[in-house]
């Protein structure tokens, strides 16, 4: 049998497990009507990760939300635990899905008091204030090891915290900063985890558990981890004890499948009920028959060739106009039109422009310092002194103008994408080779300055977009080793500086710079089967999951709760 078929036929055979389990259900109650009622879930939905944000499939590696690698990993890590904060799709905070009440600001916005419900772990102790100084302080031991580190000014910008009761606490900023962007990107990095559980491990002790289910045991949120098999499948019981919105199933699973046919046959098959339609396999996705195809929101971010200034191989990329000019080389309408079939929009800047709720007025009107011109990129590298040989590349000073790109295997999309970028750059001069590794090699070459050169990758932003962790030197994802002190003041002036005016300078000065090559979002669109609702409030354009909400509709699953946002 192959890795396919395998899948596949563990896919259908738990499809049955959980029909049969449903009917049975059905038939034990169908004598004694007064029980019907008693079952509050029914039903196993299964998913690959990254579904409901365009990307391709692939494995989670770490259960912790503290020491995750990837977005994948926060999916499955933001199961387990209730969020300070939860901002809406309109980057609003929804303070009925938070375990925060209320923030109050002191007058000088250096000072924010927070209050938090009344909540409780999975074992019956009560979720408090001591638990958010539990995570606060860890993310300080942890340092820049933590990958959000930095981000929203979590721990950097605080000068004091305080405990100032079970349900309340005290931030205390080193100056002034700005509301918003700290309430919306800061604080909900403050996500309480159990500090009577954790308190007695070491980092290194946490990082040698973070896969080990044992260890995530007392949780908050509304799921418990059942069963994690590295490399293949992670599953997920309702949390009994999670005093938010009830789950509507009896299990949730991730099934790590690696390509988008997996996804397509998988679906096709009845092994998994949600996945995304690949662009590559578009017409197979609405050709198939029993499920719904759902537009979805578009993940808050952006793609983007990160170029690395660590290799002197290719010193070139600190050369402006270099930089200016590949960006001007890609047909961004092309691949939109021809590889995602008009889901997305170009994007040359690090605010996205769906929704455009942050972008800056020329790029509202679409005035960005670059943009298709092929024949303006050819007059930039001309001016840079890069000369056009007769084999058709450029040179200087006996440097060919080349680099390796490094692309994650498994996408047939990603690999057309990639072909035409190929295709662009030779266009003007510029030998781009293409070399594909799997998702995980990629995320481990990335910590090695001097083994990779450039390579793709997908950005999905906190719900305020500034991008300090990626762009600022030394930042806790710049990997790519990207310094320029005049965008480090514009990222500092967007975190104190009320309003969006220091956010519009920030986005049109990195759009002339272009540190990365910054690339349209694919979008997504989803397919569900028939009888599965609850997906657009389960899967969030910003990364979080809430598949407490997913229910069926179809006997012999009934929901027990309604959901008004079912598409």
């Amino acid at each position: 049998m192959t890795m396919m078929a395998a899948l596949v036929q563990t896919g259908i055979n738990n499809r049955l497990t959980r029909l049969r389990r449903c009917l049975l259900a059905a038939m034990v109650t169908l004598p004694l009507p007064a029980l019907a009622a008693a079952p509050q879930t029914c039903g196993t939905v299964i998913v690959p990760p990254g579904v409901g944000l365009g990307t391709p499939p692939a494995s989670v590696q770490s259960l912790s939300p503290l020491l995750t690698q990837s977005l994948y990993d926060s999916e499955a890590a933001g199961l387990l635990y209730y969020g300070l904060l939860w901002v809406n799709r309109a980057h609003k905070i929804d303070w009925s899905r938070s375990l925060a009440t209320k923030i109050d600001v002191s007058n000088n916005n250096t000072t924010f008091t927070v209050t938090m419900k009344p909540w409780s772990w999975s074992d019956g102790r009560p979720v408090t204030s001591k638990d958010v100084a539990f995570t606060y302080h860890l993310i300080k031991r942890l340092g820049p090891t933590y990958l959000n580190y930095g981000t929203g000014g979590i721990p950097t910008l605080i000068k004091h915290f305080k405990v100032l009761g079970p349900e309340q606490f005290q931030v205390v900023m080193k100056h002034p900063v700005n509301p918003n962007w700290f309430e919306i990107e800061g604080l909900p990095g403050l996500t309480p985890y159990p500090a009577h559980a954790w308190g007695k491990y070491t980092i290194n002790q946490m990082y040698r558990r973070q896969s080990t289910p044992s260890f995530f045991k007392v949780v908050d949120g509304p799921y418990q981890v059942q069963t994690f098999k590295m490399g293949r499948y992670v599953s997920f019981v309702p949390n009994p004890a999670y005093q938010g919105h009830k789950s509507q199933i009896s299990r949730f699973v991730m099934d790590f499948l690696h390509s988008s046919g997996a996804e397509i046959e998988a679906i096709r098959a009845g092994a998994i009920d949600v996945s995304n339609v690949p662009f590559s396999l578009w017409t197979v996705g609405h050709s198939l028959k029993g499920v719904r195809l759902i537009k979805m929101p578009p993940n808050f971010g952006f793609d983007y060739i990160q170029l690395n200034y660590r290799n002197p191989k290719v010193a070139f990329f600190h050369e402006l106009r270099v930089r200016q000019a590949i960006a001007d080389a890609i047909d961004q309408k092309a691949e939109i039109a021809l590889l995602f079939h008009g889901q997305s929009h170009e994007q040359y800047g690090p605010v996205p422009v769906d929704p455009p709720l942050f972008l800056s007025p020329s790029a509202k009107a679409g005035k960005y310092p670059v943009g298709y011109d092929p024949a303006k990129a050819r007059k930039l590298l001309d001016e840079a002194g890069w000369k056009l040989g007769p084999d058709g590349f450029r040179t200087k000073n006996g440097k060919l103008l080349a680099f390796t790109y490094l692309q994650y295997s498994g996408g047939t999309t990603a690999a057309l994408r990639n072909q035409m970028i190929q295709q662009n750059l030779r266009a003007i001069g510029i030998d781009m080779k293409i070399r594909q590794v799997t998702f995980n090699q990629l995320l481990a070459l990335q910590q090695r300055p001097l083994a990779w050169e450039a390579m793709a990758f997908g950005w999905s932003l906190g719900s305020y977009p500034s991008d300090s962790g990626q762009l600022k030197t030394g930042g806790s994802y710049n990997q790519a080793g990207y310094s320029d002190k005049k965008l480090d003041r514009l990222m500092e002036d967007i975190r104190v500086k009320s309003g969006n005016e220091a956010l519009y300078k920030y986005q049109d000065y990195a759009s002339e710079q272009q540190p990365e090559i910054f690339m349209p979002n694919p979008g997504s669109v989803v397919i569900a089967r028939d009888g599965l609702r609850g997906i657009r409030k389960t899967f969030s354009p910003t990364g979080s999951w809430s598949p407490q909400y997913l229910h069926f509709t179809t006997p012999p699953c009934s929901p027990t709760v309604a959901d008004n946002t079912a598409p």
